[in-house]
């Protein structure tokens, strides 16, 4: 039963790194444009169908055809925030009706998606070979999926903290009025912040896929899972965020050993419901932004 608990723990990890990833996209996106966006989970979605097409139609490496994923997520992102985010922020209503709007994008990519791929998943090869560490066998690729992780989360602080573009998104985060007086960009500040979200989507998916079979339906429980994590982290906390995208993929592993799939889901969105009502603010409120 130990061992049992080790391999779930790991596996876990494995998905919940997957959690924190869309989360931390949503958390970005909240707090520089201060709007949800829901479109957040097809992209991630996008991003496990692109590995799927460059390495069955291209005949590409994994290696590659992340790269090719995270650039092809990108292009669908900066559409969606033409079509979908910059015409309707600026008006009296914006961040709700930015929330509509993406909503209506998701519903648009996965039926378009459910159309003309179907519903039957994919499989992608990611990295072959496993270690061992005494009862608990960790595949490579898993690894690679937990290593990425961290490295997309060290690279996204360095950012924020060492550069002048990490700079001025802090200022718009902090006060886009004080960010248009010193002269700051703010719209391309918001768009670069989407666009940077939708790359964080389009590799976790795009990792994950090797793990878990890709399905259309995917983005779907990555969002609303995420969602989660957002509010029971804080919204705008990107602590907050890794943390319990972490504790939430290892909660989820570890129900499953002792109850159906269902009940495991039914546990989060449970929790959810507790948040809101107890503790609205989240864990880390404050954090926030």
């Amino acid at each position: 039963m130990f061992e049992l608990l080790l391999q779930q723990a790991v596996n876990g990890l494995t998905q919940g790194m997957a959690y924190a990833l869309v989360a931390l996209g949503l958390t970005m996106i909240f707090g520089v444009l201060h709007v949800i966006n829901f479109s957040q989970g097809e992209l991630y979605m996008f991003g496990g169908l692109g590995a799927v097409l460059a390495t069955t139609m291209l005949g590409l490496p994994y290696g590659a055809a992340l790269i090719v994923a995270i650039l092809a997520v990108v292009v669908v992102a900066a559409v969606v925030d033409r079509v979908a985010v910059r015409p309707v922020l600026p008006t009296k209503d914006g961040p709700s009706t930015v929330l509509l709007s993406t909503f209506a994008i998701s519903l648009l990519l996965h039926q378009s998606v459910l159309s003309t791929w179907g519903p039957n998943p994919a499989r992608v090869d990611g990295l072959d070979g496993s270690l061992s560490l005494g009862p608990v066998v960790i595949t490579n690729h898993r690894l690679l999926v937990l290593a990425s992780g961290v490295a997309i989360l060290l690279l996204v602080e360095y950012v924020l903290r060492r550069t002048k573009v990490g700079r001025q998104v802090r200022a718009v985060a902090q006060s886009e009025f004080a960010a248009r007086v010193v002269g700051i960009d703010v719209a391309r500040i918001r768009t670069l912040t989407f666009l940077g979200a939708a790359a964080i989507a389009a590799a976790a998916g795009a990792l994950i896929a090797p793990v878990s079979l890709f399905t259309p339906s995917m983005g779907q429980h990555a969002i609303i899972t995420a969602f989660v994590v957002v509010v029971i982290g804080g919204m705008g906390n990107a602590t907050g965020a890794v943390t319990c995208g972490l504790l939430l993929g290892l909660l989820e592993a570890l129900a499953s050993a002792f109850m159906p799939q269902e009940m495991g889901t039914a546990i989060i969105y449970g929790l959810l419901l507790v948040f809101l009502l107890v503790r609205p603010n989240g864990l880390f409120p404050g954090r926030a932004r």
